[in-house]
């Protein structure tokens, strides 16, 4: 993903952006001239996220303006309540390549740190928000707080507005539910992700769950077993529930059919968890190398076997139920 920079001592408009402004640090943007925004930690970019950043694009593109999406990172709660933080869905970078192809015009960081925290709601939007932007709406979701203690809300927001040096506009989406009402929602996505439901997970997220790590050296216990897989270093996100999945496996720009089991080798008594994936008709070397994985769909739950023969017929009956799938799909 490449960086567009601002012009040096200028305000960058919409004609000065040909591809998507990514600013990793907020506070080192230039200023952003007619601008369109929402704000939020995105975790996810799940359809609810979704809607809400295609309306800010399509409002920017109608009023001639930038789009804007401005994500915290890291999560507030990694911040305000280490021990209760949720596990990160989506880094910055993912993120990143989620959006380009929806047409944003510009994707910013705002690090959330304990200094931030202690900063009062409107102090907050005249530093980062009207300081760096010629700020035209504001999107953000029905229940956004921000600000110290989070006393920043919707009516802040417009009382704000009306008393700013030019007209902003703010509005409030409502929450998406899905065609069974389901909760398009951060939290209930990671519920979903453990217990290993991964295929009602894509649902919503309006794609499959992915996750990324560098390949490490493992026990190389597959190989013994005419199954070597590549072994995940440590995620930065959610690792979806023990169990074995057809996945996609993603290296660069190839992507593969593969099986990935995840859990602490009942079989073999690892008190380990390990992301173990076997990628179908491949046999390169590719330590060091990162790794994208695309849960597709769940296989079975982890089982310990008596012997190592029954777990390689067990795999073997894995392979065949993941490469039936990937026919069918």
């Amino acid at each position: 993903m490449k960086k567009s920079p601002g012009i040096l001592g200028l305000t960058v408009s919409p004609a000065n952006i040909e591809i998507m402004l990514i600013i990793p640090d907020w506070l080192s943007t230039e200023p952003l001239d007619r601008t369109v925004l929402t704000i939020g930690v995105f975790d996810g970019l799940h359809l609810g996220h979704q809607l809400l950043i295609r309306r800010v694009i399509n409002r920017a593109k109608a009023l001639a303006a930038i789009s804007l999406v401005l994500t915290f990172d890291p999560h507030p709660m990694v911040v305000l309540s280490p021990a209760g933080a949720p596990e990160v869905l989506t880094t910055f970078d993912q993120k990143a390549k989620l959006l380009e192809p929806m047409g944003l015009s510009g994707l910013g960081r705002l690090c959330f740190t304990q200094a931030l925290s202690n900063t009062g709601a409107v102090d907050f939007l005249n530093e980062y928000i009207s300081g760096p932007l010629k700020l035209l709406e504001l999107y953000v979701g029905p229940d956004f707080h921000f600000g110290r203690n989070a006393e920043g809300n919707i009516s802040l927001l417009r009382d704000w507005a009306r008393s700013s040096a030019y007209p902003v506009k703010v509005r409030s989406v409502q929450a998406l539910k899905g065609p069974q009402d389901e909760d398009f929602s951060s939290s209930h996505l990671r519920g979903l992700l453990k217990v290993g439901l991964v295929e009602e997970a894509a649902r919503i997220l309006g794609r499959p769950y992915l996750i990324s790590g560098t390949v490490i050296c493992g026990q190389a216990r597959g190989r013994q077993l005419g199954y070597p897989t590549a072994n995940l270093g440590q995620v930065p996100q959610l690792i979806p529930g023990p169990g074995v999945y057809a996945v996609r496996a993603i290296l660069g720009d190839r992507i593969f059919r593969a099986m990935t089991s995840i859990g602490h080798n009942p079989t073999f008594s690892s008190k380990v968890l390990t992301v173990e994936t076997y990628i179908f008709d491949f046999s390169e070397d590719f330590y060091g190398q990162t790794l994208e994985l695309e849960f597709m769909a769940r296989l079975r739950d982890m089982i310990r076997f008596d012997s190592v023969r029954s777990l390689v017929l067990q795999l073997q009956e894995d392979e065949k139920k993941a490469r039936t799938f990937f026919q069918k799909n």
